[in-house]
């Protein structure tokens, strides 16, 4: 295996008109995505490609890329070969469960040379997303100076806009046979979650890219439950949901989703010798200090509770 890198963006286009009339206004438009370019190349340097996957959320997009990844090690080209990846199947056995219940919103879609070669889920990507890509794949993999080619493409169809462009390194990662670097960065509502991660070859076993793809996406979707499931708890205590709600019912799901996700990072664990740095995402303690975060933004609706005499004001300490 030939050495893997790759890097997660979490990102937010805003495109404005760049002389809104009277009549139009000021139009805006907001694309949001997550993205992570795959360049896959066998051990003999043979046969080589390179993919971008988008998603709706951070951990779809990685761990499409996982399997992705851990295919065309395995069997080689994942579209010139007869029997090609199925996109489909890796798809849905990743969203199955959680995500495909309680996850409306998901999208993903992947792309080559520019054009998208798999696209699912019951969300919407914004068609700008597609737009960037192409231009990408013109500017030859410059993708800062995509945005200049996209603006020239509005402009050849007669509008000009303004583009912004927001991005932020969710993780970054680089793997060889025998050690594996991941590097962490999750800016959340409360605090900014930051570590590193490295698994070192045991037991003859190499380390694989698919391997420490899995283990971030398990951490990446952790750190997301923890919060939901700390706000959600906090809700319960002062009765703003009910125990029969949707809500609650989803929060009690992610309880146990991170208990799975716990379970994969365990075996990764035992499989690789791996080490953090400052230390191991702790879900638990996550999960406790969103519910402490939650009383702050909480504190509107439960002093209206109190004032209704619904809440005895000695069962609240700010």
């Amino acid at each position: 295996m030939s050495e893997f890198n790759t890097s997660l963006l979490r990102e937010k286009f805003v495109i404005h008109d760049a002389m809104p009339s009277e009549l139009t206004g000021d139009e805006t438009i907001t694309a949001l995505s997550n993205r992570m370019k795959v360049k896959l190349v066998s051990k003999d340097r043979i046969t080589s490609e390179t993919y971008v996957v988008r998603a709706q959320n951070m951990h779809t997009t990685v761990r499409l890329a996982a399997q992705m990844v851990k295919d065309f090690y395995d069997y080689g080209s994942l579209t010139e070969r007869p029997d090609p990846f199925r996109w489909d199947k890796a798809y849905t056995s990743i969203t199955k469960g959680y995500e495909e219940q309680y996850n409306p919103q998901r999208w993903v879609a992947v792309y080559q040379g520019g054009r998208s070669v798999f696209e699912d889920g019951p969300g919407e990507r914004h068609p700008f997303l597609d737009i960037v890509e192409q231009c990408d794949a013109r500017n030859k993999g410059d993708y800062e100076k995509a945005m200049e080619i996209a603006k020239d493409a509005f402009k050849q169809a007669g509008k000009l806009v303004n583009i912004e462009h927001d991005s932020n390194v969710a993780l970054i990662m680089k793997v060889t046979e025998q050690e594996g670097k991941c590097g962490v960065i999750l800016r959340g509502p409360n605090k900014t979650t930051t570590f590193n991660m490295t698994a070192h070859a045991k037991k003859g076993r190499p380390v694989r890219p698919s391997q420490c793809l899995t283990a971030a996406a398990a951490f990446l979707e952790g750190i997301q439950l923890a919060f939901l499931i700390g706000m959600s708890k906090q809700k319960l205590r002062y009765e703003l949901i009910a125990h029969a709600s949707d809500e609650a019912q989803k929060a009690e799901a992610a309880s146990h989703k991170v208990g799975r996700l716990n379970s994969a990072i365990s075996q990764f664990e035992n499989m690789l010798n791996v080490s953090y740095r400052p230390d191991r995402p702790n879900f638990a303690a996550m999960i406790d200090d969103a519910e402490e975060f939650s009383r702050k933004i909480l504190s509107a609706e439960i002093e209206a509770k109190i004032a209704s005499g619904e809440l005895d004001k000695g069962d609240w300490v700010v």
